[in-house]
C-alpha cells in the first residue's frame, strides 16, 4: 500500500522518544512553575480549562487535542501522519504529567520566585533541546505542525506566514478558553523558531557524522570478508 507506514531504525525511534520525553518534561516543569507557555502550551491549557480538568491534568488535555488533530490528518492528509507522529502523541503528554510530579517531588517545601524561575527556565530548555533532537531525526512531524502544513497545502500560502497566523489562532482561542496568557507566550514566539532550528541542525551534524562512520565500519567489514572469500577459493 503507498500509506503503509514504515518503522524507522531502532536507534532513530530511540532518540525521537528521548526528544519527546524532554519536550513533556519540559511544559511540565513550565506549567507547574506557573510561566506562560508558548502558542501549543496556552491552547492545551485552555482546552484543559474549558474541560474542567486541574492543572496536574494539562498531559491529558495534551493528548485530546493531539489525538484529534492525528485523527483528522489520518483522513484528510494521511502523508503527515508517521511512525514519528504517533510516538510523539503517545509519549508526550504522559511526560508532561511526570514533569509536574517531578517538580511537585523536587520543590515540596520550597516556594518563591526564584524556584518558578528556575523551573520555567529549565523547563524551556528542555522542551527545545528535546523539539531540536525531534526535528533533527526528521521521522515524522507532530500533530501541530502536520496540521500547519496541511494548512499550507490547502492555502498555497508560505509556510512561515502559515505558522504565524496559526500560532496566533492558537493563543487566541487558548486565552478565550482560559489558558494562561503572558509576555512569556509572545517571547518565545520569537525565540523558540530560531533556537530549535539552530540545535536541530548541531544535533543532525552530530547525528549523521555517526551514521557516516558506522556506514564506513560496515562497508569496511564487508570489504574485508569479501577478500577472505576471495583468498579462500583461490587456494582452492
Amino acid at each position: 500500500m503507498a500509506d503503509r507506514m514504515k518503522l524507522p531504525a531502532a536507534g532513530d525511534i530511540l532518540l525521537v522518544m528521548i526528544g519527546v520525553a524532554f519536550c513533556g518534561i519540559g511544559v511540565g516543569f513550565a506549567s507547574s512553575a506557573e510561566v506562560e507557555l508558548d502558542a501549543i502550551g496556552l491552547f492545551c491549557d485552555g482546552v484543559r480549562n474549558m474541560l474542567g480538568f486541574s492543572e496536574k491534568n494539562l498531559g491529558m488535555a495534551s493528548f485530546i487535542v493531539n489525538a484529534i488533530f492525528i485523527l483528522f490528518l489520518f483522513f484528510a492528509k494521511r502523508k503527515y501522519v508517521s511512525f514519528g507522529t504517533v510516538i510523539y502523541v503517545l509519549l508526550y503528554s504522559s511526560c508532561i504529567s511526570i514533569g509536574n510530579e517531578i517538580y511537585r517531588w523536587i520543590t515540596d517545601g520550597l516556594e518563591g520566585l526564584g524556584v518558578r524561575i528556575l523551573f520555567s527556565v529549565l523547563g524551556f530548555m528542555l522542551l527545545y533541546v528535546g523539539l531540536g533532537i525531534y526535528v533533527a531525526i526528521d521521522i515524522g512531524v507532530d500533530a501541530f505542525t502536520g496540521m500547519v502544513l496541511y494548512l499550507r497545502d490547502v492555502t498555497k500560502a508560505d509556510l512561515k506566514y502559515v505558522k504565524m497566523v496559526f500560532d496566533v489562532i492558537l493563543i487566541i482561542l487558548g486565552a478565550v478558553m482560559g489558558g494562561t496568557l503572558g509576555a512569556a507566550t509572545f517571547v518565545t514566539m520569537l525565540v523558540a523558531g530560531p533556537i530549535i532550528q539552530w540545535l536541530s541542525k548541531r544535533f543532525q551534524t552530530l547525528y549523521f557524522r555517526g551514521k557516516v562512520k558506522e556506514e564506513k565500519r560496515r562497508m569496511k567489514e564487508e570489504k574485508e570478508k569479501m577478500e577472505e572469500k576471495k583468498t579462500e577459493t583461490q587456494e582452492r
